[in-house]
């Protein structure tokens, strides 16, 4: 899968409540879609990023890598955060920008 050039952003009918005990898992309650949804680290930057304003894939990898000392940014990294885009996007919690 190629890494999509379109913008992201968080769904804005969403409301969002974050809860972390050790900072490996995060539980995000959406209570536009009463839904609870289990998030891994990087889940939870990309949508913490996407919080603050829309952005492309090469934008949250550039971000993430500026972030997180050590990682790579490359293309099998655009690709995990596509897929990881459509992920979010499926549960509700982010969309594209039109």
């Amino acid at each position: 899968m190629a890494p999509s050039s379109h913008r992201w952003q968080l769904n804005p009918i969403g409301c969002l409540h974050w809860r972390s005990w050790d900072r490996e898992q995060y539980i995000l309650f959406n209570v536009a879609s009463s839904q609870t949804h289990v998030l891994n680290e990087l889940g939870a930057a990309v949508v913490r990023l996407l919080e603050k304003n829309p952005l492309n894939t090469e934008e949250l990898s550039d971000q993430l890598g500026a972030c997180y000392d050590g990682l790579v940014v490359d293309t099998e990294l655009a690709t995990a955060i596509d897929s990881l885009l459509e992920t979010l996007d499926t549960l509700g919690l982010i969309e594209p920008v039109e």
